[in-house]
């Protein structure tokens, strides 16, 4: 027997909100931790396009951050306030100024910050805002069907003074969508794509003529990266020269160096950025990166956001190692507390973990994790809440990802996760346990090892049930249940 679950909160896009009504994102109010001095990690709901500028002209770097989806759609403003601070200021909550965009690229011409978005430009957006877009002289789909990514930058390409125009895409085309695993966990279509093209300008900056786009290449192929590019160029090896580092629709970075001249491009194969001989990672995937000297200290840095609406700061540190630029670890940057977030798609669960007599949050969310958000002083109208930690099982963070073959959406979706969990006391000792489905649709078993005020999570064990017959399963899973496993849908809360 399972106890029953005391559910209060219903999980919200992007955030934990309150659940007022169902009719539109405007009737959600989101959750606050009430907590005076409270440092968080500085987010927005789901997916984070950082523009980093000096937003108010007062010398240091800002943050703009563009949220595409719903229910947190705008681009938000983070004031750095921290007086001096170069590195990992800690930012003032966002402001909303405007509305957010898919494929949201920032460019510097002559040192101004310029707003692109898929074939249109956001003019003079620190007098006017971010709701009206002007359309650029040319059409806006350069590479034709099953495109997502379309990212568009002014870049002076080729070196002859003018702003050309570079677009990266994301070519969904032989990589379909879901249900092409073999029995083997397999992925039988083809992979992401993803391609940087060139329109030269033959004209000038008052009066751009763009010619037809053209792929740029690594030899005699097109240069690409799997989907999701974000090129970035710079001189990143100070040879003079515009050399490019590209995201992807997963986790890591390719350096493409320029072994030609500032005029006369010429790319190389690409290989990953390092640190300490390992490929550097972001903590998520659908990554954004954004190159500028954030730090003011003569190299071109990476300012990167991830899909749960986090936005890190990789720095450069000047250093080359075998031609290749040596960049630390991503830092994520921190804000002074606001909403409550706990990534995207968060899933909310209330609970007296710890024993105290209130009720405090356990939330998993798109990355695969799980926190607890303390409630540190019952008020039963606006508690003072707790910065999220992730829950820990055989003394590790719970983390769940799909893998290579863990989505029925395949193999773009490696580090997604999609952690939904009940409380129950499911041995029946007296202690709340942790009931936990995810991505791949099994559902297992925390027991709690510690005591009512102190919770321990032990390693995670599959739920059996003794069933009548064959064990089901999913139609599209590729893999079988083991023995009596309790295998269901993904994306369900048990």
């Amino acid at each position: 027997m399972v106890a029953q679950p005391r559910i209060r909160i219903v999980a919200a896009l992007c955030s934990v909100m309150l659940f007022f009504s169902a009719a539109n994102a405007e009737d959600l109010e989101q959750l606050t931790y009430h907590n005076p001095g409270l440092e968080v990690d500085l987010g927005v709901g789901l997916w984070a396009w950082p523009l980093p500028m000096d937003f108010d002209g007062d010398g240091d770097m800002d943050l703009l951050v563009s949220c595409p989806d719903k229910p947190s759609n705008g681009t938000y403003f983070f004031e750095n306030s921290s007086n001096g601070e170069t590195k990992m200021p800690v930012f003032e909550p966002g402001v909303r100024l405007g509305k957010g965009y898919h494929n949201t690229c920032l460019s510097y011409v002559n040192g101004v910050p310029r707003v692109l978005v898929a074939g249109q430009e956001v003019v003079d957006f620190k007098q006017h805002g971010f709701d009206k877009l002007t359309k650029l002289p040319v059409d806006r789909n350069v590479h034709g069907k099953k495109v997502r990514a379309n990212q568009w930058y002014y870049v002076d390409y080729d070196g002859d003074g003018d702003q050309d125009l570079v677009v990266a895409v994301g070519d969904w085309s032989d990589y379909g969508w879901d249900d092409a695993y073999n029995s083997e966990g397999q992925w039988t279509n083809g992979p992401l794509h993803g391609f940087v093209y060139v329109l030269n300008n033959a004209g000038t900056d008052q009066k751009p003529e763009y010619e037809k786009p053209t792929k740029i290449k690594v030899g005699d192929q097109p240069l690409e990266v799997f989907g999701w590019p974000s090129p970035n160029f710079a001189d990143f090896d100070h040879d003079g020269d515009l050399d490019l580092i590209c995201g992807e629709f997963l986790d890591q970075l390719t350096y493409f160096e320029n072994t030609g001249s500032r005029t006369k491009p010429h790319y190389v194969a690409g290989r990953r950025l390092h640190d300490n001989g390992q490929p550097i990672q972001m903590d998520l995937q659908m990554i954004v990166p954004s190159a500028i000297d954030w730090d003011q200290d003569g190299d071109i840095d990476l300012v990167i956001g991830d899909e749960d609406g986090r936005v890190a700061f990789m720095e450069n540190t000047g250093e080359l190692l075998g031609g290749l630029p040596q960049f630390l670890p991503p830092r994520y940057f921190r804000q002074k507390a606001a909403g409550v977030k706990f990534g995207a798609l968060a899933t909310p669960y209330a609970f007296d973990w710890d024993g105290d007599g209130d009720e405090d949050l356990i939330v998993g969310n798109t990355a695969g994790y799980i926190g607890l958000i303390e409630n540190l002083d019952g008020d039963p109208h606006s508690p003072k809440l707790a910065e999220p930690v992730y829950l820990q099982a055989g003394g590790r963070p719970i983390r769940i990802q799909a893998g290579p073959n863990g989505s029925i959406q395949g193999p773009c979706e490696a580090k997604w996760g999609y952690t939904t969990q009940t409380v129950a006391d499911w041995n029946q000792d007296g202690l709340p346990d942790l009931l936990v489905n995810s991505i791949w649709g099994e559902i297992l078993w925390y027991q709690n090892i510690g005591t009512r005020t102190r919770p321990e999570l032990a390693r995670a064990q599959t739920v059996k049930v003794e069933w009548d017959g064959e064990v089901p399963k999913p139609e599209w899973n590729w893999w079988n249940p083991r023995g009596n496993q309790l295998v269901t849908q993904w994306r369900t809360t048990p």
